[in-house]
């Protein structure tokens, strides 16, 4: 069951700047581009950074205008380019830059934005290389998937491949990603297995697990240590 990776849906074409990029043409970029952040690089490419429209606005203390119309009055501004032009992405930028790799699980990813607040995040490959940047809005893009695609992949992929369970004894439903599972399984605890394993199922909501079990193996005693004693003997010295 192969699970979709942060490769699978970020962005290849990534704008970056150079540590040494100043003010004016960070603000010019970020406006043209219509992004509100940037990847800063090294002089080895690397990723050192991130520089936003927050923290242009935190330094030079401006507003104005939506959706970008404050960054094009700044760089109109004769006074704001005499004071800004000694600035450069280096001071500006955020250190270290939030990343995520690009074999990342969605789910994962999705933490990492979450847990640092943060709107996207730069891209990189297993040698630390920037490949590109993914937001919020790509790593929800698991969710749109067809009911139809999910209740297959279960049927195939948890149920008969992983777990050997007939399609004819646990049905499958799915509406709206909320994943509703029917049927009779041989043991309790094979159960509990089904629902964790659907539940990493790429674009899978919620599972509402009615299947019934023949026997119910979870309340077995544990083995005594007397029993581990005589299955396993102790040898003398």
């Amino acid at each position: 069951m192969r699970h979709k990776r942060v490769a699978d849906v970020m962005a290849r074409d990534v704008v970056t700047v150079q540590t040494n990029a100043p003010f004016r043409k960070v603000a010019r970029m970020l406006a043209e581009h219509h992004v509100s952040g940037l990847p800063v690089l090294d002089a080895d490419g690397r990723v050192v950074g991130i520089v936003s429209e927050a923290d242009l606005l935190a330094r030079q203390a401006r507003a104005g205008g939506t959706d970008g119309a404050w960054m094009w009055h700044l760089l109109r501004d004769k006074t704001f380019t005499r004071r800004g032009v000694s600035l450069t992405a280096a001071d500006l930028m955020s250190s270290p830059a939030v990343t995520v790799g690009a074999n990342d699980r969605l789910a994962s990813a999705a933490a990492t934005l979450a847990r640092h607040g943060v709107k996207r995040a730069p891209v990189l490959d297993a040698d630390g290389v920037l490949r590109g940047i993914v937001s919020r809005r790509d790593l929800l893009s698991v969710y749109l998937r067809h009911d139809a695609d999910l209740a297959t992949e279960i049927r195939e992929q948890v149920l008969t491949r992983a777990l050997s369970v007939a399609p004819m004894n646990v049905r499958v439903q799915v509406h709206g990603g909320v994943v509703t599972l029917r049927g009779k399984v041989v043991r309790q605890s094979m159960i509990e297995v089904i629902t964790s394993l659907t539940e990493t199922v790429d674009g899978v909501i919620d599972v509402r697990n009615e299947i019934v079990a023949e026997t119910d193996d979870t309340h077995r005693p544990p083995t005594s240590p007397e029993a581990l004693t005589m299955t396993h003997p102790r040898t003398g010295h």
